[in-house]
């Protein structure tokens, strides 16, 4: 019976103390959120695509082991009403910014 309740009190607070959000860590050390888009890296296209859905397009820029990008996954996008805000109006994509993905500005 002590050792039923020592290992559920054990794993309640494993949950406790992790991350709330949805997002996981890529292969390329970024978070990564399931409502990012994932697109071919073409602006205009994007553009279009987020005013064909009603939305405004975010681009969001990060890099391996940035703190700030953590505390922006961790807390920030983890609050249920940010997130819901932010997927309701906007469409997010996310650039790596030392990546080697090519990229289409908005001249071609």
């Amino acid at each position: 019976m002590l050792k039923t309740f020592l290992a559920a009190l054990f794993t309640a607070f494993i949950f406790a103390a992790a991350p709330s959000g949805a997002w996981t860590m890529g292969d390329d050390g970024l978070h990564k959120e399931d409502w990012f888009s994932i697109t071919f890296r073409d602006i205009a296209e994007d553009i279009q695509s987020a005013k064909d859905e009603g939305k405004r397009l975010v681009i969001i820029y990060e890099q391996r082991g940035c703190i700030y990008c953590r505390k922006l996954h961790e807390e920030l996008l983890a609050d249920p009403e940010v997130s819901g805000y932010i997927k309701a109006n906007y469409k997010v994509v996310q650039y790596n910014m030392f990546g080697d993905e090519e990229v289409t500005d908005l001249d071609g």
